[in-house]
């Protein structure tokens, strides 16, 4: 399990569907309004009747590691592919009015949609007041950009789809070194993915989440206070052999491991 995928989705996702925003909010930062959903298996070309406008899906697939010293081992450099995928679908019939971006019925309408969602998506992300905390996440270090498209015309429907990926830089899994044992509730995530629950409004999904992964997390052996040290010196016998002038003490010390 990795903790900072989780980090990742749960920041994506409030930066296009904030959850301080009501369900009927007049203004979103992309076309999907609250049609933002994590990790949905479903496809995305099999919508239902209610669903036939503007959605977008984000996942965390490829996740690699780097070493960041020279010897190895943890903490690891992470590099997670961020997958958005968007799709929007065509009105059935024209009816001869101005297009408003998400409601298309020409064709070049429909790609036009599509280029703005996808312009609405990296805006948020990298610019807008939502996506704060994604870039706090990832410090903006996104190393490479992937916009793919798709279309399908199923179902009597014409519908364009987009697959961005990026590949973001991600802090590692830090867990507490010495926890004290009386931790409870979301002390118990690691970072990043402690901070960013805490930074979520509060109520939504990701409290969720957050309080059914705390209950599963891995923790470190809890930290035992020292009661107390005890230091014996005593003279070494026989004499150092190389300097008699200066005997040789040996010092033996206890209780520093419980």
């Amino acid at each position: 399990m990795s903790f900072a995928r989780t980090a990742l989705r749960l920041t994506t996702v409030e930066a296009m569907r904030p959850a301080a925003l009501a369900a009927d909010a007049p203004t979103w930062p992309t076309l999907a309004g609250r049609y933002v959903f994590d990790s949905r298996l479903d496809p995305i070309d099999d919508l239902n009747d209610d669903e036939r406008r503007p959605i977008a899906v984000v996942y965390t697939e490829d996740d690699n590691g780097e070493k960041s010293q020279a010897a190895g081992g943890p903490p690891f450099k992470r590099f997670i592919d961020l997958v958005i995928e968007m799709s929007v679908m065509a009105m059935v019939t024209a009816d001869g009015t101005d297009f408003y971006p998400g409601t298309p019925f020409t064709d070049a309408q429909l790609e036009a949609s599509l280029d703005a969602f996808e312009a609405q998506v990296r805006f948020a992300l990298f610019y807008g007041p939502t996506g704060a905390l994604w870039r706090q996440l990832t410090g903006r270090r996104v190393t490479e950009i992937h916009s793919m498209r798709h279309a399908s015309s199923e179902e009597g429907g014409r519908l364009a789809l987009r697959t961005l990926r990026m590949k973001c830089t991600v802090p590692d899994d830090a867990y507490v070194a010495a926890p004290t044992g009386t931790e409870s509730g979301n002390d118990k995530l690691p970072e990043p993915l402690k901070s960013v629950v805490a930074a979520l409004a509060t109520g939504g999904y990701a409290d969720k989440i957050a309080a059914g992964l705390a209950a599963t997390a891995p923790q470190m052996p809890p930290f035992a206070p020292l009661d107390g040290v005890s230091l014996v010196l005593q003279p070494s016998s026989p004499p150092s052999a190389r300097d008699d002038s200066k005997p040789q003490i040996n010092a033996v010390i206890d209780g520093l491991q419980s």
